[in-house]
């Protein structure tokens, strides 16, 4: 297999634009004239972006294949990246990110083996009821001489940081069972007293990461009772005016993301609540701005007891305690933080932001960062913020100077993993959420948004054999999967870029031939048929048909 090297050799591909067939069973050809020329900053952006992702996915896939999977322990079909199976670490952050690489680059894999350490850790690692425990690789046996309230906080990682990254990207398969088992007994086993009825931890990292599952579950299942554990804790934290966070940084981001994903849900599910909450979440965000932020709006990793005060590094999760705020917009249909947003991401061009050591030198600390960054880009697309990932990914994470066959794979544990996540969700950024499968070592895929609103996609193949598979479209997951009237900004997800509806209709137009195509959303969702030749780029504009 001939693989592209680096981005430069990409760049010297695409001069040529190549016939390529497309088709779809049931779709309708509906011409073959001539298309306009090719032209235009999208398409141009499109080919720097199916360089980018190309050679991103490519990696991915060779550390799935190299790295990840050999990893799985063949006796209990368990996947201890971390040298252990334990849910802080390994099935919290390990676990996810090798789906979402096998989902994006090995449906086969997705579908074998990496869903099979599901059933592997379901049928070994249940202490209570559906409530897992470590397990014990020397002795072959579960870890259960662990105080109660570790064992919380071990589920509670596993359910908001694994099983939620997972249930974002696929719905309700069977990693939502198993969150929803988890949550259940977790909740029905509560025996801390409040004076808003039992809750199951005292830790603010973990009530943080409660907010955010449990509105989930209850969006996508309707049923109450998550609700209502939710609004326990939504009273703990915003009916105590005296409460404000105190850490900014890891496991302190939780309960800002949380407090923002509950107000806006309660803005259409319990409009009372809502407003109820609504001055407690001002009174706390203002706070963290005055108390926890330089003047570019860069948050540091505690809050000071007076502005001013704050000294120290910055927090690699400033992104994630803003998706809060973005939140808040949402929900109370106003501007009021979304200016601030937008500085600090444009203030992230000054010298002092490149390279900037958020945990030394460890990848872990980028790859936080840059995933917050994701996030609020996605919603605002400030340019420098744009320029800035994809400099701070090619620097400090991905590495793409080096040669795609000999790159250096990143490692399978917790800190690695969390830069495969980062590297994921920025390549699908640059796909525009598209998915090529089978995917190919010698691939790029690339997509960028039409003035218009149509998507302009580049997709090449560099190997003596012609490539034949399918485009897989994303559809809005926010709603389809999860269940929310809105899309509403949140951590542990893959941000959504173009999607289409799956009951209304598409054209497809190859922009070399002119051939169009006309296809419904959900064709699209299942994959549209391609081929592609030997470096000869396959351009294709999708766009949206009246209704």
């Amino acid at each position: 297999m001939r693989q592209l090297s680096n981005r430069r050799e990409f760049l010297r591909s695409t001069g040529a634009v190549g016939l390529a067939s497309i088709s779809l069973p049931g779709a309708r050809i509906s011409g073959s004239e001539p298309g306009p020329a090719v032209s235009g900053a999208a398409w141009r952006q499109a080919a720097k972006s199916a360089q980018i992702a190309g050679y991103s996915l490519s990696k991915v896939q060779r550390w799935l294949h190299e790295r990840a999977l050999p990893v799985i322990d063949p006796k209990t079909g368990l996947y201890p990246a971390d040298t252990r199976w334990n849910y802080r670490d390994t099935a919290a952050d390990c676990y996810p990110f090798l789906c979402w690489a096998a989902l994006v680059t090995d449906h086969k894999a997705f579908n074998g083996p990496v869903r099979d350490i599901l059933h592997a850790e379901t049928r070994l690692c249940n202490q209570f009821g559906r409530i897992p425990v470590p397990y014990d690789w020397k002795r072959q046996r579960k870890i259960t001489n662990l105080p109660y309230p570790e064992i919380v906080f071990q589920a509670s990682e596993y359910v908001k940081d694994g099983l939620t990254a997972i249930v974002e990207a696929t719905g309700k398969d069977e990693w939502f069972g198993r969150m929803k088992g988890i949550e259940e007994d977790l909740w029905q086993r509560a025996d801390i007293d409040s004076p808003y009825g039992k809750i199951i931890s005292t830790n603010v990292e973990v009530n943080g990461e409660q907010l955010q599952s449990l509105i989930r579950l209850f969006t996508m299942t309707g049923d109450e009772r998550f609700l209502e554990w939710a609004e326990r804790l939504g009273d703990r934290y915003l009916l105590d005016e005296s409460y404000y966070p105190s850490r900014l940084r890891d496991h302190g981001c939780e309960i800002i993301g949380g407090m923002g994903l509950l107000l806006a849900v309660e803005s259409v599910a319990n409009p009372r609540k809502f407003r109820q909450y609504r001055p407690q979440v001002e009174r706390i965000f203002d706070a963290v701005l005055k108390r926890g932020t330089n003047g570019d709006g860069m948050m540091f990793n505690n809050l000071a007891a007076r502005p001013g005060e704050q000294q120290g590094k910055f927090s690699d999760g400033w992104g994630y305690n803003y998706v809060g705020y973005l939140c808040y917009d949402m929900a109370t249909e106003t501007d009021r933080y979304r200016t601030q947003v937008a500085m600090t991401l444009k203030n992230l061009k000054k010298p002092l932001y490149k390279n900037y050591p958020w945990e030394g030198t460890s990848i872990d600390g980028f790859a936080d960062s840059i995933e917050g960054a994701i996030y609020l880009v996605n919603r605002i697309p400030v340019p420098e913020a744009l320029a800035w990932i994809d400099r701070e990914m090619a620097h400090n994470v991905i590495h793409s100077d080096e040669p795609l066959a000999s790159a250096k794979l990143w490692g399978t544990m917790k800190l690695e993993a969390n830069g495969v996540r980062t590297v994921i969700m920025h390549a699908l950024m640059h796909t525009q959420g598209l998915l090529a499968r089978p995917w190919r070592q010698d691939l790029t895929l690339g997509g960028a948004r039409q003035p218009n609103g149509s998507l302009s996609m580049v997709l090449t193949c560099q190997e003596k054999d012609p490539w034949h598979g399918k485009i897989v479209f994303d559809i809005p997951r926010y709603r389809k999967f999860i269940g929310f009237t809105k899309d509403w900004p949140r951590m542990n997800t893959l941000p959504e870029w173009f999607t289409v509806e799956p009951a209304r209709r598409y054209m497809v137009r190859n922009a070399t031939t002119g051939q169009r195509t006309i296809a419904t959303g959900s064709q699209l969702h299942d994959g549209l048929a391609v081929s592609a030749e030997p470096g000869k780029p396959l351009q294709l504009e999708v766009s949206l048909l009246p209704a």
